[in-house]
């Protein structure tokens, strides 16, 4: 079996949906096998930090090198963030100005990380869509030149919450899981015969037809649902035998689709029980392909009232209860009622009789200073959006919600790290309306990390409860047994088998005891504290780097070129618009660096570098640094230009290195 899963890394974009046509498998003979069962509408602004399987089906053994891809903009809809959150539409357009329809774009595999399918084992393809990479915006023009870069890699390359979606074909209630059809998305068409099994623990949560369970509970119910009922589910995949383990299910109405309208979005101003959204997407009661995942730009109405049923994400049972008095400015809500749409396209959805799922809401800001049990910050966005758009009027008690003095309640978490003027991203419930402060309890606080926020450093990154097998805290989004006794270990997609604290986005074993074990691939096996590719040493933080050279490029995009090392021209004259390093607290001007910038590639660990071309539309994808650069070398022959390269790594200002687990470079042809 081969499972296809897409994300995306992160790009200034609200929405990006296109049509994703094809996606065949190409062997080393060159036999093509079509994986998509149907085209699908992909919105890639919804993969910023989350994985889609797409397909998980049986195709003939053997060793596969590429894959072909179909994707058509002729309907896209694309939205840019233009900085105040209701975004402009952009126009897709090729480097000419041409319009776009469907592209076909080839992915060349790492040759030596080929994809081998056999009937013994199940193997995975992972696709990364490259937003920022691919796209630059004239917001002027509203038109978005659009070089579409897709790499692909068999090893995994992030470690973000999967999403499975399909219709549930069986329940094993006696092997804890459940079988779906997938229909990735929010397509219903019925044509997606692609089997996939679902694994769920005791701590497994449910919410099922708006009611929460929990383990054994949560699959009986479902084992009553009729058959082909939506579920979705969100969880990790061992990366032993890639099976999906669901540290949540919605089923049946509590899923997009399943007889009510449904609006998701951040409460942006809340008068009685009027709730404004702001940015929201909607799918119909009825989850048809013409009425799914429709962005809307602006605002929305919610009207809420007592007997609207609340329920929270990760809600395991029906106490404690939760009530509407909990929905308060900035919170993240699904809604599900009754929709109407005005003749200026204005949406009002009536939640009165309906229900609302209050949905984990990420706060970034900037540390101002902590307390015992609390922080303080300076909001600069809630889930993305800019503070400007949140009226906290009626928020608190006395005062209301200042968000340049925003107080998050940390209970137990570990916040001594973090320094004043870091940029932190917190994750939580917002404090019921009227009842701040404090204005924020959260779950789990970070440094805010580059691309998607997929690092968490030591301090409990969604963590549900403690999913090890020992007496561990907080060991979250954990793909293995975590076992140990070692608290906050996160994002873990290995056996952590260990009792070291802070064990963070480890895919390999972690078996020791050391602390912050983090972004580790293999074995630390030490007993040394935070033992993580360039965590903390020499200053070094996580960053993201994009440059381009305008749309005639240049030949020579670096002063040198070894198999260690890709040093950048910063003083080059071609340099277009894009020409920063984003880092935690501040970013850095490449141009205003008085040396060039070194450009490494990460020892160990999730890494991928990728050479894609703008008119062949191929990308080549390597696992080695050495193999990148010798490839790009050859490449960069003295005619052919560069037109932009996005890194993610970390960012050494003092030795000015970064390191990359990730680069992208486009090249003319």
């Amino acid at each position: 079996m081969a499972m296809m899963t897409i994300t995306d890394a992160a790009g200034d974009f609200l929405a990006y949906k296109v049509k994703l046509v094809s996606l065949q498998l190409k062997k080393s003979d060159g036999t093509l096998v079509e994986t998509l069962p149907a085209s699908t509408t992909v919105d890639f602004a919804q993969l910023v930090d989350l994985t889609e399987i797409l397909s998980a089906r049986q195709i003939p053994p053997g060793d596969y090198v590429a894959a072909q891809v179909t994707v058509d903009f002729t309907s896209a809809t694309i939205m840019a963030d233009d900085g105040t959150g209701t975004g402009v539409a952009v126009k897709p357009v090729d480097s000419s100005g041409a319009a776009l329809g469907q592209l076909q774009l080839m992915v060349q595999l790492d040759n030596k990380n080929d994809l081998k399918i056999n009937a013994a084992k199940a193997s995975r393809i992972a696709f990364d869509f490259n937003l920022l990479a691919s796209n630059m915006v004239d917001l002027t023009a509203k038109t978005d030149t659009v070089s579409p870069t897709l790499v692909a890699s068999v090893v995994p390359i992030d470690s973000k919450q999967i999403r499975v979606r399909g219709e549930i074909s069986a329940v094993d209630t006696a092997n804890s899981d459940y079988t779906v059809n997938v229909h990735p998305f929010h397509d219903n068409d019925g044509n997606k015969l692609s089997p996939l099994v679902v694994h769920t623990t005791d701590s497994t949560t449910f919410e099922i037809n708006g009611k929460p369970f929990a383990g054994a509970a949560g699959l009986a119910q479902l084992a009553t649902l009729p058959a082909d009922t939506i579920a979705v589910a969100f969880g990790n995949l061992q990366t032993s035998d890639q099976t999906f383990t669901a540290t949540s299910v919605l089923a049946g109405s509590s899923a997009e689709g399943g007889g009510f309208d449904h609006i998701v979005g951040n409460v942006v101003a809340r008068n009685g029980n009027t709730l404004t959204i702001h940015g929201a997407r909607m799918d119909g009661h009825g989850g048809g392909d013409n009425d799914d995942d429709d962005f809307i730009a602006g605002n929305s109405t919610v009207n809420v009232a007592a007997a609207t049923a609340v329920t929270a994400d990760g809600q395991s049972s029906a106490t404690p209860a939760h009530t509407i008095a909990e929905i308060s400015v900035g919170s993240l809500i699904d809604t599900f009622g009754t929709a109407t749409k005005d003749n200026s396209g204005k949406v009002t959805l009536d939640a009165s009789a309906g229900r609302v799922r209050l949905d984990l809401t990420h706060v970034q800001g900037s540390l101002r200073g902590s307390a015992t049990g609390d922080i303080t910050l300076n909001v600069k966005s809630i889930d993305r959006q800019p503070v400007s758009l949140f009226s906290f009027t009626g928020t608190g008690s006395g005062a209301d919600t200042d968000p340049t003095k925003y107080v998050v309640a940390t209970g137990a978490l570990n916040v001594s790290s973090f320094s004043v003027g870091e940029l932190v991203l917190s994750i939580g419930f917002v404090n019921p309306f009227g009842k701040a402060p404090p204005d924020f309890n959260a779950v789990s606080v970070a440094s805010a990390t580059m691309g998607g926020n997929d690092n968490c450093d030591n301090n409990n990154c969604m963590c549900p409860d403690n999913s090890g097998s020992g007496d561990g805290n907080n060991n979250c989004t954990c793909n293995g047994n975590s076992g140990g006794s070692g608290s906050n270990n996160c994002m873990c997609s290995g056996d952590g088998m260990d009792d070291g604290n802070g064990n963070c986005m480890c895919s390999g074993d972690g078996m020791d005891d050391g602390s912050g074990n983090c972004t580790c691939n293999g074995n630390s096996g030490g007993s040394g504290d935070n033992n993580c590719p360039n965590n903390g040493a020499n200053n070094a933080a996580s960053a993201e780097l994009d440059i381009d050279w305008g749309n005639s490029g240049t030949t020579k995009p670096f002063k040198s070129l070894t198999a260690s090392k890709l040093d950048l021209d910063v003083t080059n004259g071609s340099i277009g618009s894009n020409h920063e390093i984003e880092t935690n607290p501040q970013n850095i001007d490449l141009e205003s660096l008085a040396t060039d910038v070194s450009l490494m590639g990460a020892g160990s660990g999730m890494t991928l570098f990728s050479i894609t071309g703008q008119h062949g539309r191929e990308t080549r994808n390597f696992g080695s640094f050495a193999d990148f650069e010798a490839a790009l070398a050859a490449d960069l022959d003295g005619t052919t230009t560069a037109l932009r390269l996005t890194a993610d790594g970390m960012y050494d200002a003092a030795s000015n290195t970064f390191t990359a687990q990730r680069i992208t470079i486009l090249l003319s042809n």
